[in-house]
């Protein structure tokens, strides 16, 4: 199962190759169904969809987490 996070406007360049998540636009995600998905830095569109909000600095810091996650997996 991949980790969509969409964004409101095109996702930063950093998301890209991260292994395991998609980083969208939210008007890209034609179904949500059977995805895990989380919203960044649109609480009302999260609450509409029923999934998950990280405001955009909570995104940040997953992204620094998973990369150092990876990183310890390549070594």
């Amino acid at each position: 199962m991949e980790l969509y996070f969409a964004f409101k406007k095109d996702p930063p360049k950093e998301w890209e190759g991260i292994t395991g998540v998609k980083a969208v636009r939210a008007d890209q995600l034609s179904s949500i169904e059977g995805k895990f998905v989380v919203v960044v830095g649109d609480r009302e569109l999260a609450e509409r969809l029923r999934v998950g909000y990280l405001s955009e600095e909570e995104a940040q810091e997953f992204l620094e987490f998973l990369k150092r996650k990876l990183a310890g997996q390549a070594q």
